[in-house]
């Protein structure tokens, strides 16, 4: 006997033309943020910019890009960018672009970055698709102390500190919801 799956049945009962379609839930936008004066072109399509051996504590990230309904958008571009684990951005280093999966999922390993100048320890972000709004934003950390208020309140992650061993690292995620373009 083979058991159909409930949608199926759904579909060849009766009532099925009475069901209403599933509506969209809409969702807030990711808010943008300040750039900076940062250079985006030396960003290469690599998913691991920490390596075992380097310096810092690595960061895992999860990403999604959604849209307003909190559908994925496959193979939105997300650019990355941010200091290293002394708070200091080089040329080439800690920066990448790189295309979401068909989950609209982009996964990286980094080092946690440290304070830049003043600033609450941060990521940049460029995230773009055609039909959607370009997002330029930052992500600031909930668990850093200095991540308070203002684009911080709205826009941190969560990340968790994992250790084993006598190994570290950081891993969070977080969801970007993207606009559709007018």
């Amino acid at each position: 006997m083979r058991i159909r799956p409930v949608t199926a049945l759904i579909a060849l009962s009766p009532l099925a033309p009475a069901l209403p379609a599933l509506a969209c839930i809409e969702r807030t936008p990711t808010p943008h943020a300040w750039l900076g004066p940062h250079d985006f072109s030396s960003a290469p399509a690599e998913r691991e910019l920490w390596k075992k051996g380097d310096p810092g504590e690595p960061l895992v990230l999860t990403l999604r890009v959604l849209d307003t309904c909190g559908e994925p958008v496959p193979g939105a571009r997300v650019h990355i960018l941010h200091a290293d684990q002394d708070g200091e951005h080089r040329p080439g280093r800690y920066r990448a672009l790189l295309d979401a999966d068909a989950r609209g999922t982009v996964d990286l390993i980094t080092v946690y970055p440290g304070y830049a100048g003043d600033l609450a320890r941060h990521v940049h972000f460029i995230v773009s698709h055609p039909g959607y709004r370009e997002l330029i934003t930052r992500l600031y950390f909930k668990n850093d102390p200095a991540a308070q208020g203002g684009d911080a309140d709205a826009l941190a992650m969560v990340v968790e500190e994992v250790r084993r061993g006598d190994e570290t690292r950081w891993v969070g995620g977080y969801e970007f919801v993207l606009e559709k373009a007018p």
